[in-house]
């Protein structure tokens, strides 16, 4: 009734130009509304990633760029395999089509071996204490060497290759260890301590 009432007695050039122009402006704004919403959001654009797994991270960041991708460096690990700086790892991986300005995060090749303070085990500990200490710093192990004329299963020394290790250097943890153990019989002492202990304490009662 109030649009009725307010068209009613209105005519003229200029009026219905004025309804015609608001028309415009508002389909206008409409359009370009969704025409800046999908162009933030880049709807309907592809771009495939392209592969930089065993590329320099230098020229893996210039390829990703060159793509309208952002370049995330999330971690490095050592790979004897690949030269040091090289992309180990890309996600999301080459072929996938992905928006301009996605992260793409890569693994980068450490430039060096990972390198181990040597834990105090040498003469220090047994067989299976030194073998449960490595491994947890992330050691690989040979077969232990065995030695004459030491207590069995007791730690005389670790070497790497053929070079013996001290506690306290910095030791690549890329190359395994061998262990070298006694090759005799058991410490006496050693079979006193763990009878002491496996032995339940016994009490003596007078009635």
């Amino acid at each position: 009734m109030g649009l009725k009432r307010y068209f009613t007695g209105k005519s003229g050039a200029w009026f219905w130009g004025n309804i015609v122009m608001m028309i415009v402006v508002l389909f206008g704004v409409v359009f370009g509304v969704f025409g800046l919403l999908g162009e933030f959001t880049h709807n309907g654009e592809k771009i495939e990633v392209p592969s930089v797994v065993g590329s320099s991270v230098e020229i893996a960041e210039r390829t990703l760029e060159n793509s309208k991708l952002r370049v995330v460096i999330s971690d490095s690990m050592f790979n004897a395999k690949l030269p040091a700086g090289a992309v180990i790892e890309q996600t999301p991986r080459a072929g996938n089509f992905v928006k301009s300005g996605r992260r793409v995060y890569l693994i980068i090749n450490m430039r060096g071996e990972p390198m181990v303070k040597f834990p105090d085990i040498i003469n220090n500990c047994s067989l299976r204490e030194a073998e449960a200490q490595l491994t947890v710093l992330g050691f690989s192990l040979t077969p232990p060497e065995r030695i004459e004329g030491q207590p069995r299963d007791f730690v005389v020394g670790v070497k790497q290759g053929m070079r013996g290790l001290h506690a306290g250097e910095m030791v690549s943890r890329e190359r395994a260890l061998t262990i070298l153990a006694g090759a005799g019989e058991i410490d006496s002492t050693e079979i006193e301590k763990d009878s002491v202990a496996e032995s339940p304490t016994t009490i003596e009662l007078d009635f």
